[in-house]
């Protein structure tokens, strides 16, 4: 039944570089093959990167949808519109399915109550150590909390949420993104999909490669961003997303107190005295003994602050709360 399902590949992206063409040729020898591949790049793509796309096997099944310089879930829109795809596979143009993805992915939907699937997103063996510390610290549920089960493979359940970097999700007239969301638009269209009565399943064999942010600004915004969003959706279920700012919390008046009282210095460096403890085991742990373990031993705080500050950034504009389920 699987085989028979026209499965349509969806690649949004600004515009055409080396990592998208690995996505697209990931794409293209994929086993069982998808009916369509469909780019969805800002603007029309140049007669070289056709050129490029044409010596790929596969290529008469590639479209082009420019949508303007829009947001991902805008892009995703662009595609799905008016399509005769049984199901649409979501994959980020830094991102690139293994050729089983789609045999592991598509028996879910066998059952009519399943309308999205997925699994982890992997660091590539061959991103540089900046990446693989970022990409230890997503995979970590110190880093990440619950929602490290998308970087690192687990036993398969039903999950409220999955990253339309690695998605495969039913044509659902209904299910679609919304446009307004410049992040986390996929927690909110699976958060849609639950509001309709279907579910959201997580399989670890569903599995894409996904390059990482380098440890640096970019990692530091990506992270920040997500803390944003989560605050502007804060409730007390989701309290542990908040954990965090705590740890934020405690740095600012760590500083303070050794303003304040200086000799209680040993008092106050406790708590980051454990705290660098946990983190220097797990680095260890992740990084398998080897020397980029140091760099994942910073990418952590780096990350907790970020989403920290993002947090309260976010909780604090809660007037334009996105509440999503």
């Amino acid at each position: 039944m699987s085989r028979d399902l026209f499965v349509d590949v969806v690649i949004p992206f600004r515009r055409w570089d080396a990592w998208t063409a690995e996505s697209v040729r990931a794409a293209l020898v994929l086993d069982p093959p998808c009916r369509r591949v469909t780019l969805v790049p800002d603007a029309p793509l140049e007669t070289a990167d056709w050129t490029a796309i044409r010596q790929m096997p596969g290529a008469e099944r590639v479209r082009e949808m420019p949508s303007g310089p829009v947001n991902p879930g805008r892009k995703r829109n662009v595609a799905m519109a008016g399509s005769e795809a049984d199901v649409f596979g979501f994959v980020d143009a830094d991102a690139r399915a293994w050729p089983d993805w789609l045999g592991r992915g598509l028996p879910h939907f066998a059952d009519a109550a399943v309308a999205i699937v997925g699994g982890p997103n992997l660091t590539p063996p061959e991103d540089d150590a900046r990446q693989k510390a970022c990409g230890d610290v997503m995979a970590s549920p110190l880093g990440m909390g619950a929602a490290y089960i998308r970087h690192a493979p687990v036993s398969a359940r039903e999950v409220e949420e999955l990253p339309t970097c690695n998605m495969l999700a039913r044509n659902l007239p209904e299910l679609r993104f919304r446009p307004e969301l410049d992040t986390s638009e996929d927690m909110a269209f699976c958060g849609l999909a639950r509001q309709m009565g279907q579910r959201v399943r997580y399989d670890p064999a569903v599995r894409v490669f996904h390059h990482r942010r380098r440890l640096g600004r970019s990692f530091w915004r990506q992270f920040c961003d997500y803390g944003v969003y989560q605050g502007r959706r804060a409730a007390w279920k989701w309290l542990w997303r908040a954990a965090p700012l705590a740890f934020v919390l405690y740095l600012a008046g760590l500083a303070a107190a050794l303003l304040l009282w200086p000799a209680g210095w040993r008092i106050w460096l406790l708590p980051l005295g454990g705290y660098a403890l946990v983190i220097g085991a797990e680095s260890l742990r992740l990084a398998r003994g080897r020397p980029r373990g140091l760099l994942t031993a910073i990418a952590f705080p780096c990350a907790h602050v970020a989403y920290g500050w993002g947090y309260l950034r976010g909780w604090l504009g809660r007037s334009r709360r996105l509440p999503l389920s």
